[in-house]
């Protein structure tokens, strides 16, 4: 019996007009799900690495990796997501990882040649937070360009 949960929009998909099939949304509930529990063992396994100063060594190395055992499950998520997606899908998700990856990289590289101008050193997190956002912005162009 559907209890209406098939035909429920995740955020992503309001904001991308509702893209996809069931199938898809399905298994984007699936990677969403990965993602969320491989962030919170991030931030979880860095604060047990920073708050405990007995753990060090290869305990602490550990530690500080257990997290990438659910980015693996997130990896494995998005892959079957985008196996089963159809072709539109498909082409709407390699667009915006193609936005997404040159992005960073044209951020990445291009804020290279601002240190060697006396620009502040910045973190990998930033990098990767815009290669992020140029992923999701890049999803959302597709989805228009497509629609």
């Amino acid at each position: 019996m559907n209890d209406g949960k098939e035909d429920r929009l995740s955020y992503w998909q309001k904001i991308t007009t509702g893209t996809g099939t069931a199938t898809d949304r399905r298994n984007n509930r699936r990677l969403t799900a990965w993602s969320i529990a491989w962030a919170v063992a991030q931030i979880g396994a860095a604060w047990v690495v920073k708050s405990y100063d007995s753990i060090t060594g290869p305990i602490a190395w550990l530690i500080a990796l257990s997290p990438n055992v659910l980015a693996i499950g997130a990896l494995v998520a998005y892959l079957r997501y985008l196996r089963m997606a159809d072709e539109m899908q498909r082409r709407i998700q390699i667009e915006g990882l193609a936005i997404g990856f040159g992005t960073g990289w044209l951020f990445a590289i291009g804020y290279l040649v601002l240190q060697s101008a006396g620009a502040p050193a910045i973190s990998l997190t930033t990098i990767i937070l815009v290669m992020t956002a140029g992923w999701m912005v890049g999803n959302i162009i597709a989805v228009r360009h497509y629609r």
